[in-house]
């Protein structure tokens, strides 16, 4: 496996390779009215398409960009055919948005859009995983799901995959005096309530060894200094990064996994190291897919192409 031959020069290769900065000043608002009907209330959208139900807050992911869920399914033909070779074996799942959970006329039809995803797919398997998920399973005031309510979704995946794990195996663990607010609370005006945040440990979490192109030095799997940044959901691998190897010495396989992801996976990911001697993650939001060749050498290993809807939404971020 080939490994990262210039490190120097990462300046020159990665461009965006930072995440997103979160924009910190209250937004006006603008009100947009669901048809009126007997159960349904008015839900106000503000200029940043932050929108509250109930105490949860959504980002208004709508309409869908047909053209863009396309070009993710052409993306990924192009990664398969130039990259790939016929001993991996190809797989694909889409992450419905929380929005869709929502009860907000405009938003998504995860369906229609995993059809039309897997209608272009060429030679690679789709996993459906949304009848896994509802509601509860994301964060109040973030976009992004709760690792300990996940497992189910984790074995959806691998029942096609070949693994499946037990939510038993894990230690379940919340942060002391520690209340997280999301990643739409600076972008809301309304009052917001702190929420619990926990993570997922066991013995391979904790030995296994993670090489983060960004962030050499650090090789644990949970990173707590992200807790005092604008993005706390970030302690989970260290957040976004163009390139990671994760290593398990304690793996009894020598199975190896490739995921192209965004950021959902950092935190399903740990929860599938004891499955595999090494996972790859390769964020094409901060790496150009060209430069793959120098990083890794694709033989036989599984590969898994992770994305959320807003990510087939706006494919064009994948480089």
């Amino acid at each position: 496996m080939k490994r990262v031959v210039a490190l120097t020069l990462v300046c020159l290769i990665f461009a965006g390779c930072s995440a997103p900065s979160q924009p910190t000043t209250a937004a006006t608002e603008m009100t947009t009215t669901a048809p009126t009907t007997a159960a349904k209330q008015e839900i106000t959208v503000n200029s940043e398409g932050i929108y509250e139900i109930d105490g949860w807050l959504f980002s208004k992911l709508y309409p869908m960009d047909e053209a863009s869920v396309t070009k993710l399914s052409d993306k990924i033909n192009s990664i398969q055919s130039e990259y790939l070779t016929e001993n991996n074996k190809v797989f694909v799942s889409l992450i419905p948005d929380k929005s869709y959970f929502s009860d907000f006329d405009e938003k998504i039809d995860h369906t229609a859009m995993e059809a039309l995803l897997e209608a272009g797919l060429e030679n690679a398997e789709y996993i459906s995983i949304d009848e896994t998920l509802s509601l509860e399973d994301f964060y109040k005031t973030d976009g992004h799901w709760r690792q300990e309510n996940i497992i189910e979704t984790v074995n959806k995946l691998g029942e096609t995959m070949g693994f499946a794990v037990e939510k038993s195996d894990f230690t379940e663990n919340s942060i002391t005096d520690y209340e997280y607010k999301g990643m739409y609370v600076p972008l809301y005006e309304g009052e917001t309530e702190s929420e619990a945040m926990l993570y997922l440990t066991n013995g391979h979490t904790e030995n296994a060894v993670v090489d983060n192109f960004q962030k050499k030095g650090f090789t644990q799997v949970y990173d707590m200094d992200m807790l005092d940044t604008p993005t706390p959901y970030d302690i989970f691998l260290s957040g976004p990064t163009p390139f990671q190897v994760i290593t398990n010495p304690q793996a009894e396989s020598d199975k190896k996994l490739v995921i192209f992801r965004d950021s959902f996976a950092s935190s399903l990911v740990p929860l599938i190291i004891g499955e595999y001697a090494e996972i790859i993650l390769i964020d094409l939001r901060y790496m150009a897919s060209q430069l793959m060749p120098q990083f890794i050498e694709f033989e036989d290993q599984d590969v898994l192409f992770l994305y959320s809807a807003a990510v087939a939404n706006k494919s064009i971020l994948l480089k």
